[in-house]
C-alpha cells in the first residue's frame, strides 16, 4: 500500500519521503558503527597484527557499506525529485483543475488551473467558501449537487457557471467524490472541467437547429421527409399539412404521396406505381425533379413541382421533399397571357382604327354633303320639271329625257336621299365603334388621367349592347359630371365586362321581361357605377367566388373565368372596390366604388352658335391626298398651304413661318406630329403653340406619351365639320387678339 500524508490523507509529498529515507540510512548506519565499536577493544596497543588487520578488515568493510548506502541515499533523493515533478505537472499543471471541499463548502486544496480559472491566487483560495465564486443564478444548482453527494455518497456532476474575479461568468462541469481526511471528517475531492466553448458551440447549435425549424415550418413550399420501403411521410411542415389537410403531423405519418393524389396522373400511369418509381430513382441518384398532380381535402386536383433530394439523418437514409403548389403560378401566367393578349388586342385596335378613320374622314364628309345636298336637289329638280313641261308639254318633256327620266322622278330623288341619310347614319356608327375601339386600345397603357366615368360607360355599351339588345332593355341613369381617376380604357374594360356578363345570366328571346340597369352617383368623395341585371343570379358560394382567378360559372370553351379577377385588380389600382350583391332567380347587382377626382379636366368650351369667320393662314400637314383635299375644303375662304409628309413640312416652315394655325397629322410614316412639333417647340416656340394635331388614333406607348407630354391640341378623325370650323375660327382669332385662350387641348369628332 502507498503511504500516505497525514496532513491531507493523500499520497506522501516527495520532500517528506526523502527525509524518511535518509533517516533510515542515517540509522542503519549509526547501529552499524556501534557494533563495530564493540568488536574494535578499546586499547589497540595490545590487539596482535593478526587482530589489527581483522580490525582494519572490518572498517574497511563499514566504509564500503557507507559508501554503498549513501549512493543508495543519492539514488532515492533522485527519484524523490522526479516523483516531486511528476506529481507538480499531474496535479498543480492538470488541464483540469483540482479541489479539495470541505464538507462546510470551504477550499481546503486547489491547484494551479482552478486558481488560473478563477484568476485568484492559490494561497488566497485556501479557507475560501466555493459558493463565492459560482454565479449567483446558479447557487441552487450547487446547493442540490451538495446535498444529495454527501447523502448519497456516490460521485456526483452537475453543470453551472463560476465567475472570475474580473467578474467575467464561464461554464464549468464539477465531477465529485467524497473521501475522508487524516482527522476522519468528510471532504469531496472534485475536478473542475472548463465547458464554457461546449456551452457556447450548443447554444450556436441549438440556434441554428432553431433556425431551421423556422425556416422548415415558416416555409411557403410544403417540405417533407419520406422513409425508403414504404416511403411513408416522417415529418412535414405547416405549408404541407395545409397542403392535405392534417390537423397535425402526426395524421400525415401513416400516408404515401399517393394517398393525397387522384387513381391516375395526366400521362395516364396510376400515382401508387409512378411514385415508387420516381422515389426510387431520387434514392438512386441522390436528387430528381418532376411534375406531380395532388389531391386537395376538397377532392380538388392541383399541380405541383416536387423537388426530392437524399440525405442521411441520425444514421438514417431519408428523401427530402419540396412541393411547391403551382396553382397560383399558372394564374399568374395565364393572367399575364391574358393581359398581353388584351395589349396585343389593344395594339390592333388602334392600328385598325388609325387605318379606318383617315378614309372614314373623307367618307363621312362625302356622305354628309350629299344627305345634305340630296333634299335641295330634289326640290330644285321637281321645280324645273314643272317649269319644263309647262314650256314643253309632257310628251316633250317625256321624249327629250327619254329612258332616264325616272332618274329624276320625285320618288327617285326621295329614295337617294334616303339612302344618303341611313349611309350618313351608318357611317357615323362606324365612327362611333372606331372612336371606342381607340379607347380600348389604350388598356394597356398605366398612366392614370381624369375620367368622365358616364363616357367610360357609354364606350362599354357601345361594344356590348349587340349582347344586351336581343336578351334585355337597357336603362341609363347617369348623373352629370362624375370624373375619377384611372386609365381610361381599363376603366371601361371594367364595365364592359359586367354588361357581357348582365347579358349572359338572361336567355335570349325575352327582351321585354328582361332589364339590364347602368346608373351612377356621387356620395361624399366617392363615385358609383352600378350595373343591376334580371337575370339568374348566384348563389352564395358562388358571390364568395367570383372573383377569384379561373372560376366560372359558363360553359368550357365560353369563359376564362379571369374577367372579374381582372376587373377587380383594375378597381383596386384606381384606390377602389367592387361588390356584388345577388340572389338565385332575381338578378345581380354589382356596384364600382371609385374616389371622386380631386381636379378636373379642362372643359369644352365650344361656344353653341358658330363662331365668326376670320381668314387666315393655315398649313395642314397630311400623308392621306384625300383628307389633304377635305380639309383645304372645310377651309374655304382661308389662305391654305399643304404638306404630305412630316418632311415637307419642315422644309415650308424653314423658309415661311408667316402661319396662324398648323394642322398636323400625328402618325405619318416619315416623321411623325411630335416630331414636327418637337422641331418647332427649338425652332420657334411661338409658333408650336400654334400647333393642332390631326388624328385617327395613336398607337404605342411611346407615342401616347410624347402625345401627353407636347400637350398640344388633338382633333380627332373623322371630323364634325362644324367642330373643326369651329375650332379653325377660335384658334385663329387667338392668334389674332394675342390674348385670347384657345379652345380645349382635346376636340373630339363625332
Amino acid at each position: 500500500m502507498s503511504e500516505r500524508d497525514p496532513s491531507t490523507n493523500g499520497p506522501k509529498s516527495a520532500s517528506g519521503m526523502y527525509q524518511t529515507a535518509q533517516g533510515e540510512l542515517r540509522d542503519g548506519a549509526q547501529r552499524g558503527a556501534r557494533a563495530a565499536s564493540a568488536r574494535v577493544p578499546e586499547d589497540l596497543r595490545g590487539l596482535s597484527p593478526e587482530a589489527a588487520q581483522k580490525v582494519l578488515h572490518e572498517l574497511r568493510v563499514h566504509q564500503i557499506e557507507l559508501e554503498l548506502q549513501n549512493d543508495e541515499l543519492r539514488r532515492t533523493q533522485l527519484e524523490l525529485e522526479e516523483s516531486r515533478s511528476r506529481y507538480f505537472e499531474l496535479y498543480d499543471l492538470a488541464p483540469v483543475g483540482y479541489v479539495t471541499l470541505s464538507e462546510e463548502g470551504l477550499i481546503e486544496r486547489a491547484n494551479l488551473t482552478v486558481a488560473g480559472l478563477l484568476g485568484v491566487a492559490r494561497g488566497a483560495l485556501v479557507k475560501a467558501p466555493w459558493t463565492r465564486f459560482i454565479f449567483p443564478e446558479d447557487q441552487d444548482v450547487y446547493f442540490k449537487h451538495r446535498k444529495l453527494l454527501y447523502s448519497t455518497g456516490a460521485p456526483r456532476g452537475c453543470e453551472l457557471r463560476l465567475l472570475r474575479s474580473n467578474g467575467e461568468v464561464f461554464w464549468v462541469r464539477l465531477d465529485a467524490r467524497v473521501a475522508e481526511a487524516h482527522d476522519g471528517a468528510r471532504v469531496s475531492r472534485t475536478v473542475v472541467s472548463d465547458i464554457t466553448e461546449r456551452k457556447r458551440a450548443d447554444e450556436t447549435l441549438k440556434a441554428s437547429e432553431a433556425r431551421h425549424r423556422t425556416l422548415f415550418e415558416h416555409s411557403a413550399d410544403a417540405l417533407m421527409t419520406l422513409v425508403p420501403g414504404q416511403w411513408r411521410l416522417s415529418s412535414g411542415n405547416a405549408a404541407t399539412r395545409a397542403l392535405f389537410g392534417a390537423r397535425a403531423e402526426a395524421d400525415l405519418n401513416a400516408h404515401t404521396l399517393w394517398d393525397f393524389s387522384p387513381e391516375l396522373q395526366p400521362d395516364g400511369r396510376l400515382s401508387r406505381e409512378k411514385g415508387p418509381a420516381m422515389l426510387a430513382l431520387a434514392l438512386e441518384r441522390g436528387t430528381h425533379a418532376f411534375e406531380w398532380t395532388f389531391l386537395r381535402a376538397s377532392k380538388e386536383e392541383f399541380r405541383a413541382s416536387i423537388a426530392l433530394t437524399r440525405m442521411m439523418a441520425d444514421g438514417a437514409l431519408l428523401l427530402q421533399a419540396t412541393v411547391r403548389d403551382e396553382s397560383e403560378a399558372e394564374q399568374r401566367r395565364a393572367l399575364l397571357a391574358q393581359t398581353e393578349r388584351l395589349a396585343n388586342m389593344g395594339f390592333l385596335a388602334a392600328s385598325v382604327g388609325h387605318e379606318i378613320n383617315n378614309p372614314l374622314a373623307y367618307v363621312l364628309s362625302h356622305v354628309e354633303g350629299l344627305a345634305e345636298i340630296l333634299p335641295k336637289v330634289a326640290s330644285a329638280v321637281e321645280r324645273c320639271q314643272g317649269v319644263l313641261r309647262g314650256a314643253i308639254g309632257s310628251d316633250g318633256y317625256t321624249a327629250a329625257l327619254g329612258e332616264h327620266a325616272e332618274v329624276i322622278e320625285a320618288a327617285t330623288l326621295q329614295g337617294a336621299t334616303e339612302q344618303a341619310t341611313e349611309a350618313l347614319s351608318g357611317a357615323r356608327r362606324i365612327a362611333t365603334i372606331s372612336k371606342v375601339l381607340s379607347t380600348f386600345s389604350r388598356v394597356g397603357a398605366e398612366a392614370m388621367s381624369v375620367v368622365d366615368l358616364q363616357y367610360a360607360i357609354e364606350c362599354a355599351i357601345a361594344l356590348a349592347f349587340n349582347q344586351i339588345r336581343f336578351r334585355a332593355k337597357l336603362v341609363t341613369v347617369f348623373a352629370p359630371l362624375l370624373e375619377v381617376s384611372a386609365p381610361e380604357g381599363k376603366l371601361s374594360q371594367v364595365f364592359l365586362n359586367l354588361l357581357v356578363n348582365a347579358a349572359h345570366s338572361i336567355g335570349e328571346g325575352q327582351v321585354e321581361s328582361n332589364c339590364i340597369t347602368v346608373r351612377t352617383w356621387a356620395e361624399g368623395a366617392n363615385v358609383f357605377g352600378e350595373v343591376h341585371d334580371t337575370g339568374a343570379g348566384m348563389s352564395a358560394t358562388t358571390q364568395r367566388q367570383i372573383f377569384e382567378p379561373f372560376f366560372t360559372t359558363k360553359p368550357l370553351g365560353m369563359g376564362s373565368g379571369l374577367g372579374l379577377a381582372i376587373c377587380k385588380n383594375i378597381v383596386a389600382e384606381c384606390r377602389g372596390d367592387i361588390h356584388v350583391e345577388s340572389e338565385l332567380g332575381r338578378g345581380t347587382r354589382f356596384v364600382v366604388r371609385l374616389p371622386a377626382a380631386s381636379e378636373a379636366p379642362a372643359a369644352i368650351d365650344l361656344p353653341d352658335a358658330p363662331a365668326p369667320f376670320v381668314r387666315g393662314r393655315v398649313l395642314v400637314v397630311d400623308d392621306e391626298p384625300l383628307l389633304l383635299k377635305l380639309m383645304k375644303r372645310f377651309l374655304v375662304g382661308h389662305d391654305v398651304v399643304t404638306a404630305c409628309s412630316g418632311r415637307e413640312a419642315q422644309q415650308v416652315l424653314e423658309v415661311d413661318e408667316d402661319f396662324d394655325l398648323i394642322l398636323c397629322d400625328l402618325m405619318m410614316p416619315d416623321q411623325t406630329g411630335v416630331e414636327v412639333h418637337q422641331w418647332l417647340v427649338a425652332r420657334n416656340p411661338r409658333l408650336a403653340a400654334r400647333l393642332v394635331f390631326t388624328t385617327g388614333g395613336a398607337f404605342g406607348d411611346a407615342a401616347i406619351q410624347d402625345l401627353t407630354d407636347c400637350g398640344a391640341t388633338k382633333l380627332e378623325k373623322p371630323f364634325d365639320t362644324v367642330a373643326f370650323k369651329r375650332l379653325v375660327s377660335d384658334r385663329i382669332q387667338w392668334v389674332r387678339n394675342g390674348s385670347a385662350r384657345p379652345v380645349t387641348q382635346r376636340l373630339e369628332g363625332v
